[in-house]
């Protein structure tokens, strides 16, 4: 990027194909002043006193919105602290994202809420801190069969205090929760979410039909990683080869319901891309990165957890490192980022690039609440914006008008 620095204040990208909601703008520009975004259009305009940033003709996008992520590079939601999480924040932006939903795991509740308040103390203290939306409870309300890497001890249905305790404990930082809706106490979780401005998510369910389709009505609004710890059909046990319809069905009947695919084809296989491109409203497809430290690291890397199990990068997922040839090799969890993700999604479901962002920007941002403010290059909004080229490479990302990652 060739740039002229003149004032952080007003900044004028131009030269670049500007995606927009709908469409591109081959050879256009976006003013952003004072942090949000002034003016759109083809050319270059005129104006005095704007830092000058030519794009050479690289797409001018969005930010991406990361609405499930558990950590990136040797940074932990669940363990880090607030310097850790502040030098996260950045590793985000080298990837486009200027959104971030930072994920926990099932553990004790006590443990959620303390690390909340450090969350909440990154944000507060870091220049960085706008690209932290919040907070994401990923459990510790999920189906036993379907916990995945949620460790089972830690496992309990939503019991009204509990409930009680975590929403009123966490001062507003939790923006999405996970449940598995057929658990006891559910419906009143559901209830409190939604009464609380709180997204309810499904998510590690073998829901029926039904007991999907009652969380939809009490204000359920999304699902966490779709084919991946959802169960979806079952077999009638008083019809031989007959199918019942289960949690998919539900969600995929409701438009209101958004859906999130990890950007990743060993969690997801391909035809699952398209498919859903194909079912559901344009605003409610959405990619998530849904990853874990060790995400960023060069192929082969090796993490140590703090239990002493160790895994391995291996082209975009985490696997077991283990002395049982059984276990060894196994799949553990995400290391794929949003730039190549969505890279991944406009290939797998053949979609044009404009298409394929509004999945990482737009639509998550929709889901979250927040699309008035960011997601998209619209007058109005957050000068949240990254630059890249054609392979989804971050060249620069901004955050509310300010350079945040400049690379070479």
């Amino acid at each position: 990027m060739q740039e002229n620095r003149m004032n952080d204040k007003k900044t004028m990208i131009f030269n670049g194909r500007v995606i927009t909601e709908t469409h591109i703008i081959e050879e256009g520009f976006v003013c952003i002043e004072n942090g949000k975004i002034t003016r759109i259009g083809r050319g270059k305009p005129e104006g005095e006193g704007f830092r000058e940033i030519d794009a050479r003709g690289n797409y001018i996008s969005p930010g991406f919105v990361d609405m499930h992520t558990h950590g990136i590079m040797d940074v932990d939601f669940m363990d880090s602290g607030v310097e850790d999480l502040q030098r996260g924040f950045i590793e985000y932006a080298k990837r486009g994202v200027t959104r971030v939903n930072g994920t926990l795991l099932s553990n004790p509740l006590e443990r959620i809420i303390s690390q909340i308040a450090v969350i909440r103390e990154a944000r507060e203290k870091s220049r960085e801190g706008a690209l932290l939306h919040g907070v994401h409870v990923e459990g510790p309300y999920l189906a036993p069969r379907c916990r995945g890497g949620h460790a089972l001890e830690y496992l309990k249905h939503p019991e009204k205090n509990d409930v009680d305790r975590l929403l009123g404990e966490t001062g507003g930082m939790i923006k999405t929760l996970t449940y598995a809706p057929e658990l006891p106490g559910s419906d009143y979780l559901t209830e409190q979410l939604a009464g609380h401005g709180i997204v309810p998510v499904l998510g590690h369910t073998e829901a029926s039909f039904e007991e999907a389709e009652a969380a939809i009505l009490r204000g359920a609004r999304h699902v966490t990683h779709m084919y991946d710890t959802t169960m979806g059909y079952k077999e009638d046990p008083d019809e031989a080869l007959v199918m019942m319809p289960g949690m998919e069905t539900a969600v995929l009947y409701h438009d209101e319901v958004s859906i999130e695919l990890i950007g990743c084809p060993v969690h997801v296989p391909k035809p699952f891309f398209k498919f859903i491109a194909k079912i559901k409203p344009r605003n409610k497809r959405i990619v998530v990165t849904d990853s874990l430290v060790g995400t960023g690291m060069p192929e082969g890397s090796i993490i140590t957890y703090k239990d002493g199990r160790e895994v391995y990068v291996e082209k975009g997922v985490l696997r077991m490192i283990d002395d049982d040839p059984k276990v060894n090799g196994n799949l553990t969890g995400s290391a794929v980022t949003m730039n190549t993700a969505l890279r991944r999604l406009a290939e797998y479901a053949e979609l044009p690039v404009f298409e394929a962002v509004r999945w990482g920007s737009l639509n998550p941002a929709t889901t979250l609440g927040i699309e008035k403010e960011t997601g998209s290059i619209k007058i109005g909004k957050y000068g949240d914006i990254v630059i890249m080229d054609d392979n989804f490479k971050i060249k620069t990302t901004f955050l509310q008008g300010r350079i945040l990652y400049q690379g070479n």
